[in-house]
């Protein structure tokens, strides 16, 4: 029987890269994949790891996704190209939709996610932040963002995040800021925005002409009445007109930053979805829709759970909705055996008070590799998940990328 291969590369950051192929002529034979550089093939991995996304889209038992390793001995240099291959097929798997993947060795840092600002012009029920407590919104100053900067040199493509939690466009240096990011360092970055507050074509055109690697845009309805709610204090008649200007804009520039669409799916935008990736595609230049699911956080209100949350029921509607979508999306699915139960903190990490300076709270005695670090509009940097164990602000640091490379470093297995 011939073979009808399809697969990604979802990530490729340093040695490491992992994605899914399969073969949908026949699901129960996983294939195996093959990283080729100069023209010869350095590692290998089959493609049989069980991923949920990839079962719920109809593609077999699931059982397709893979990772694999670059040898060390062939990451000598600081960089290198490399394709993905399906083995003995010469079908090639696509990376961001290139055949190619330039691979950077000498990244040592995951990602970097942090604010230029504390705060968000919207109030939306789902929020993994509590603002209850921000009563000002903290900038970010030009000095500690050009400190930022070199750090942006050690992480992978897309690793740097200029926005996390919060709304960046309520910086009011946003756009200038952009320019001063390096050539070499604008597809390290990327942000997210609710496109809620009114923004000029001035600004798109920035954005444009950014070099950014992509630009998340939350959207989660088509009705004017529900984004009202779901989007509180916002206006969609606001957001359209920015989504049509920043499409109208970006089609002039051939290498505008990628569009992706992320989409808080809740019951009452649920029969949404499938029209939701549909449109974006066709009308707002949709590179990529994400499907998320509402995490169940302290704050929220049980009448917000019972309303808005789905059951195990609505994932199974959502994924018939989705098995004839065309277009390339990406679900995010809750752990459903304690979605009601397990109840999470606010994601307030940039105001936490408590650091190691509190003698209660234990100190770190190495940074775990590969680095995940968060910064705060101060200049704050924090370790993703052990904010309360270490902090040190950029501000202070002579050299910030040889403070991370040197300083309390945890050597990776491979080093």
């Amino acid at each position: 029987m011939p073979r009808n291969l399809v697969g990604y590369v979802d990530q490729a950051n340093g040695r490491d890269i992992s994605g899914w192929a399969a073969d949908t002529n026949d699901f129960s034979l996983p294939v195996t994949v093959e990283v080729w550089m100069d023209g010869r093939p350095v590692a290998s991995a089959c493609a049989d790891q069980w991923r949920e996304d990839l079962q719920a889209l109809g593609f077999g038992a699931g059982r397709h996704a893979f990772h694999c390793t670059i040898p060390e001995s062939c990451a000598s240099g600081t960089s290198a190209r490399a394709k993905v291959c399906v083995r003995d097929s010469g079908y090639t798997l696509t990376y961001q939709g290139q055949a190619g993947i330039d691979l950077d060795f000498s990244v040592f840092i995951e990602y970097i996610a942090g604010d230029l600002v504390n705060n968000c012009n919207l109030r939306c029920p789902f929020c993994l932040v509590d603002y209850s407590e921000v009563h000002k919104t903290e900038l970010m100053s030009e000095a500690t963002f050009r400190k930022l900067i070199p750090l942006m040199r050690a992480v992978p493509t897309g690793g740097f995040w200029l926005s996390c939690l919060h709304e960046p466009t309520l910086h009011p240096k946003f756009e200038q800021f952009l320019s001063l990011i390096p050539a070499d360092c604008r597809a390290k970055n990327w942000f997210t925005t609710n496109l809620a507050k009114p923004l000029s074509e001035e600004q798109f055109t920035a954005w444009a002409e950014s070099g950014l690697d992509h630009i998340n845009i939350s959207f989660d309805t088509l009705d004017a009445e529900r984004f009202a709610e779901v989007r509180k204090f916002g206006r969609f008649e606001v957001f359209e007109r920015n989504l049509n200007a920043l499409a109208r804009v970006f089609r002039r520039y051939q290498n505008a930053p990628r569009l992706r669409y992320i989409t808080v799916v809740m019951k009452c935008n649920l029969e949404e979805v499938p029209t939701i990736i549909e449109r974006t595609h066709q009308e707002w230049l949709s590179s990529e829709n994400e499907v998320r699911y509402t995490y169940n956080v302290e704050h929220f209100s049980n009448e917000f759970r019972e309303r808005f949350f789905l059951s195990r029921e609505d994932w199974e509607r959502l994924n018939a909705l989705l098995k004839d979508v065309k277009y390339h999306h990406i679900v995010a699915y809750p752990p459903m055996e304690d979605y009601f139960e397990k109840i999470l903190p606010p994601a307030n990490y940039f105001e936490i008070r408590k650091f190691v300076d509190d003698a209660s709270v234990p100190k770190l005695q190495a940074l775990p590799r590969p680095l995940q670090l968060r910064f705060r509009p101060d200049g704050s940097i924090l370790v993703a998940n052990l904010e309360r164990s270490f902090r040190v602000n950029v501000n202070d640091l002579a050299d910030p990328v040889a403070f991370f490379r040197n300083s309390l470093a945890q050597p990776s297995k491979s080093e």
